[in-house]
């Protein structure tokens, strides 16, 4: 028996050990490769089981004896890098201990915690090291970190890293990269700014795209009719509250817990606010909040302790809760890659999904086109009182085709002088764009916050005229410089993730 059959026999035998009775699409074609020792592209969708397509092949050819950082694992948030090293964790547990060798050590480094604390654990040289791409920088340009005796490097969620403004960051890393080394870069979608990574670190790799082969796979893209893509239109922006709460009550014999997507932290407070005040259990997940309180909600949350958690686009990755009933869409998301990962959440590992997004009449168009990108089917969500419903109808069909929002082709990305350490939060970015320059919401995409400076994504038909308008005004008070991100040269620093 050679090597290779050795060790995905060994794979085999470590899924059925975790639960798992067979492999999905993305274990099946993606840890061969791996076990093999060969770079790889995979492209599938959250919940099609990526993490252990490659910590198990991967680890199974770490060296225990070797104390020294050996893979790699890359994440854009700490929630998802959390879930990725407890996996670790029980891999290397069920791992064969030949000679009662240690097991691998594995061990963290993530933005928004103390770095002095964090250096004593990388001190003890884990074999795995799970982290966040601007602490692991910080890490290495220190000294505090050495990856000479890397073998492994993985890119996991490639396109939220990206989206998140992390490329620069990565691209940094890999100059500390050894000469030789195996790289996995797994995405559920492709763009032309993620592209660079692709060059960088896996051109040569094989490609492997299960994306709509398997039942999770199927539910993320709408092609299963176990999942459920709508949309329910309310008359006027301003009772979006109660058409929440409405919708909870419609839905509730069907759902058991479920997410609230908003755009802004703002945005999240308030709405918890007000279904607390409406008798449900709800919690807030959104960046402002720090690593322990994170990990609190989340933990009342998969345990049952909440119905609701409502969360900033922070939570579209990197929350894996069994039998997640619904998805509901309470603020628009602004790409169709940002919608299959927010409705991603539900309807894993082949159970029943549901996303509902509450829109106006005159950001229909918006989501329509959205969908479509998308290649997403969705049909109008059907309240049980007809009175509603035929209200909600007529409000759609009387809207002038002059007041409808037409959908922007694509977003650019601006960049802002000011970040966290002078305390802007989203809402004060939004607030200067929408109520100072008078851009539409749904003209405004991601707003990313690092700490020393700020990305904002904006309809590219109006990037040019928004830097001029934004530089002439304030945000929060205080003097801002702007330009276009694509054009900045290489940033350094600690970046939250």
């Amino acid at each position: 028996m050679d090597i290779n059959t050795q060790s995905l026999k060994l794979e085999t035998e470590l899924l059925l050990k975790l639960g798992f009775e067979k492999p999905t699409e993305i274990q099946s074609q993606s840890m061969p490769i791996l076990a093999e020792g060969d770079s790889l592209l995979g492209l599938a969708p959250t919940g099609s089981g990526k993490t252990l397509a490659f910590l198990l092949p991967l680890m199974c050819r770490l060296d225990p004896s070797l104390r020294k950082v050996q893979l790699l694992v890359l994440t854009p948030t700490r929630e998802l890098g959390l879930q990725i090293s407890q996996v670790a964790e029980k891999i290397s547990k069920l791992l064969p201990n030949e000679n009662n060798s240690s097991h691998l050590l594995v061990r963290t480094a993530f933005g928004g915690q103390r770095s002095e604390s964090q250096k004593e654990e990388i001190l003890k040289n884990p074999a795995v090291l799970v982290a966040t791409p601007g602490r692991v920088l910080e890490h290495l340009e220190r000294g505090t970190i050495e990856i000479d005796a890397l073998k492994a490097i993985v890119l996991d969620e490639a396109d939220l890293m990206v989206g998140m403004g992390f490329e620069t960051q990565v691209a940094a890393i890999c100059d500390f990269l050894p000469k030789k080394f195996q790289a996995a870069l797994f995405s559920a979608t492709e763009s032309e700014s993620q592209s660079r990574l692709q060059n960088r670190l896996v051109h040569r790799a094989t490609r492997v795209d299960v994306r709509g082969k398997n039942t999770d796979e199927a539910n993320s893209n709408g092609n299963s009719d176990s999942f459920r893509h709508q949309y329910w239109t309310i008359a006027d922006r301003n009772e979006k509250d109660s058409a929440l709460l409405e919708l909870m009550t419609e839905i509730r014999s069907q759902t058991e817990t479920g997410i609230v997507f908003c755009q802004t932290r703002e945005n999240v407070q308030r709405v918890v606010s007000f279904l607390r005040d409406a008798g449900i259990s709800a919690e807030a997940l959104s960046g402002e909040l720090g690593q322990v309180e994170r990990t609190t909600v989340l933990r009342r949350f998969k345990s049952g302790g909440l119905q609701y958690l409502v969360a900033t686009n922070l939570a579209s990755r990197g929350i894996d809760v069994k039998e997640l009933s619904v998805v509901i869409n309470f603020d628009l998301p602004s790409t169709p890659e940002e919608y299959i990962h927010r409705a991603g959440r539900s309807g894993r590992a082949g159970s029943p999904g549901w996303a509902i997004s509450l829109c106006s009449p005159q950001s229909l168009d918006f989501l329509r086109k959205l969908m479509a990108e998308a290649g997403i089917a969705i049909k109008k969500f059907n309240l049980a009182s007809e009175k509603q419903s035929t209200a909600t109808q007529k409000s759609e069909n009387s809207t002038p085709e002059s007041e409808q929002y037409k959908a922007p082709a694509s977003f650019g990305k601006i960049h802002i002088n000011k970040g966290k350490s002078s305390k802007i939060r989203p809402g004060d970015i939004l607030g200067a764009l929408t109520k100072e320059i008078g851009l539409n919401r749904t003209q405004v995409g991601g707003i990313f916050i690092f700490d020393h400076f700020s990305h904002v994504e904006v309809e590219a038909t109006l990037i040019k005229s928004t830097m001029i308008k934004l530089a002439q005004k304030k945000i929060k008070n205080l003097s801002v410089k702007v330009s276009e991100a694509e054009t900045l040269s290489a940033a350094r620093g600690r970046f939250g993730a």
